[in-house]
């Protein structure tokens, strides 16, 4: 769910104003906005606030971030980060920004310069590889080259789906050099051939112009190689190679050396200087008079009270903190702030994938933690999968740092429940493997036994009746919606698309024989009444909403469709223990099958599951485009 939102302002005098900044920095409660927007000047005059003495903060947080990641990571041995984290935290930002610069004036040059003639040592071994693999592969046709001074050799690389091309630049070659010039080819790999073009020095400047306009890869070679052969420029290539990499090897020795003396201390002003660079964005959202300060923004309900007395205890009557009146429209920028109990808060990763919802909204994140592990389990159905699964996850759970991969885990652990439950009800382990030891049995209820494998007719009544119910909950949460912001357009379209449904349902089980023939005038009269109301409530596009609606239900055939190539899977898995004459080979084949099954069970209901919520679903109630409550409060940040 949503936690309610206030709308706070908080007014007090100038000299407080930044006392004031660090309490609500350090309560960490406050969704911050501009006050320039939402104060007019006719209201009161105001400007934003600015810190001053700190100069072009992004701009040193730049040059301090590209010394920082110039320095390769080294270990702290001797506590640095500990101690410049202590000598930081009780400076001032004027100090902060006075040491960065510091840091820059002695690193910013040295750290500047080693990159980049690291860089273009790097450069040039890439570029002394690729003459190498050229050179390789033509140096079979270096007899037929002519030896002769004065002359460029020019190698041109050219794809062989474009061979044709090759006439082309040997025609105009002989055009620029009066045909005075050799030219032949050779295959480089099984994708490319090696053009070598043989000319006199006096006409390179136009074969270079002519070869960069038709846009082909040219491999041109140092001047210095011109003259030697094939195998000389191979010895030249090695040793240019060999000088480069001993010059990366020494520039990396003074780069770990720097980092020895200097990688902590930038790790930690780096993250002091966002924190600044940060404040000083949100400062902008700050209003001042001549006298006074004023801070607007939102605050959870549940955590109101405690930032009010927090400011009261800190400043006494000096500060003053109250609730505003708010519009519809203040509420339709209002940020959104999920407060969901334990067991919900994992599938509110799911809601990350969407946009946010607007703060009028029902929070779909409760329906999905409901409805998601009982879709997951009808198309699991498993003991024995279910049991795997929910081992795995919870090991996973319980293993894993980052928190998205947390959140999928607990989703699976809790959807491994109604799996079981549901294995129980169809009476499998690992398919038909528990009935054939005679440890579970497909149960009876409702005059029906649900295996899956025969009972088809049930399973897709089952899910055809869970596709109808969820339908006409987000209907039921659409209505909701539209009643909270008073669209009784929409109201009406929720209602009457509803009716639309039941009038068929209606009419098709007049049809079908399993209502009274006298329940077909009743069902007609309601299509009749509902399917006008639905064009007046969404017009053209709440008549394109009725037909998906209808179709939305008959998606939901999809839990029984995976629940039975599951089973199937399952099946065969079982039989080939047995088929093959090998019960070695036999067990092992089944046990890859299931282990391929299971892995398709994680993955393909998951994802089944997710549709039939995001599509089906959220299509019945859910805009999205709000904006997350972000409070205004330091960051952690991984060093």
């Amino acid at each position: 769910m949503l936690q309610k939102m206030r709308r706070i302002q908080v007014i007090g005098p100038k000299r407080s104003f930044h006392e004031v900044v660090d309490t609500l920095y350090r309560t960490g409660t406050v969704h911050l906005e501009d006050v320039s927007q939402c104060i007019s000047p006719e209201e009161i005059s105001l400007k934003k606030v600015e810190l001053e003495g700190l100069g072009d903060v992004p701009g040193i947080l730049v040059k301090i971030n590209g010394i920082f990641f110039t320095l390769p990571r080294t270990a702290d041995e001797q506590g640095l980060q500990a101690r410049f984290e202590q000598e930081l935290s009780a400076s001032p930002h004027t100090r902060v920004i006075e040491r960065a610069r510091q840091v820059i004036a002695d690193l910013e040059w040295t750290t500047k310069s080693l990159a980049l003639r690291k860089s273009d040592h790097e450069m040039a071994i890439t570029a002394l590889n690729r003459y190498e693999k050229v050179i390789r592969r033509i140096q079979h046709i270096e007899p037929e080259l002519p030896a002769l001074t004065g002359y460029e050799v020019n190698i041109l690389i050219i794809q062989k789906e474009f061979m044709d091309v090759l006439q082309f630049i040997q025609a105009e070659l002989a055009e620029i050099t009066g045909n005075r010039f050799e030219f032949m080819y050779t295959g480089v790999d099984e994708e490319s051939l090696a053009a070598i073009a043989v000319f006199n020095k006096r006409y390179s400047e136009q074969v270079h112009a002519f070869v960069f306009a038709t846009n082909v890869n040219e491999v041109r070679l140092p001047e210095d190689f011109y003259g030697h052969s094939f195998q000389e420029m191979l010895e030249m290539i090695e040793e240019r190679r060999t000088a480069a990499s001993k010059e990366i090897a020494e520039i990396n020795r003074e780069l770990e050396e720097l980092s020895h003396r200097w990688y902590w201390e930038l790790s930690v002003l780096r993250r002091y200087i966002e924190d600044i660079n940060e404040e000083m964005n949100t400062f902008g959202k700050f209003g001042e008079s001549k006298y006074a300060f004023v801070i607007q923004g939102w605050v959870p309900q549940k955590a109101f009270r405690e930032t009010a007395r927090t400011l009261k205890e800190t400043f006494g009557g000096r500060v003053a903190i109250e609730t505003l009146p708010v519009t519809p429209e203040d509420l339709a920028n209002a940020p959104t702030f999920y407060d969901n109990p334990r067991f919900v808060r994992p599938f509110e990763f799911f809601m990350k994938l969407m946009r946010p919802p607007r703060y009028f909204e029902v929070d779909p994140s409760p329906f999905m933690a409901l409805f998601f592990p009982i879709f997951f389990g009808v198309m699991v159905g498993d003991v024995g999968y279910g049991l795997i699964i929910m081992a795995i996850s919870a090991a996973v759970r319980a293993r894993a740092k980052a928190q998205w991969l947390r959140d999928l885990a607990s989703i699976l652990l809790l959807s491994s429940v109604p799996t079981i439950v549901f294995g129980f009800l169809f009476g499998e382990f690992f398919g038909d493997l528990g009935e054939h030891m005679h440890l579970f049995h497909p149960v009876t209820v409702f005059g029906v036994t649900w295996n899956r494998m025969e009972a088809v007719i049930p399973m897709l009544a089952l899910a055809l009746v869970i596709g109808l119910f969820h339908v006409f909950l987000g209907l039921g949460v659409g209505l909701y919606n539209a009643w909270t912001v008073r669209s009784k357009k929409h109201m009406i379209e929720k209602i009457a698309t509803a009716g639309v449904i039941v009038g068929l349902i209606v009419c098709l089980g007049c049809a079908a024989r399993f209502m009274p023939d006298y329940a077909m005038w009743a069902g007609i009269a309601l299509l009749l009444v509902s399917v006008p109301l639905v064009f007046y409530g969404g017009g053209v596009f709440g008549a394109i909403e009725l037909i998906s609606a209808v179709g939305n239900i008959m998606s939901y055939a999809r839990l029984m469709a995976i629940g039975m190539a599951s089973v199937v899977l399952a099946i065969v898995a079982n039989e080939f223990a047995g088929a093959l004459g090998i019960a070695a080979v036999g067990i092992v084949a089944a046990v890859l099958l299931h282990m391929m099954n299971l892995g398709m069970g994680m993955f393909s209901p998951s994802i089944h599951a997710l549709r039939l919520h995001m599509v089906e679903f959220f299509s019945k109630f859910y805009q999205g485009g709000g904006q997350l409550y972000r409070p205004f409060k330091k960051l952690e940040k991984e060093s």
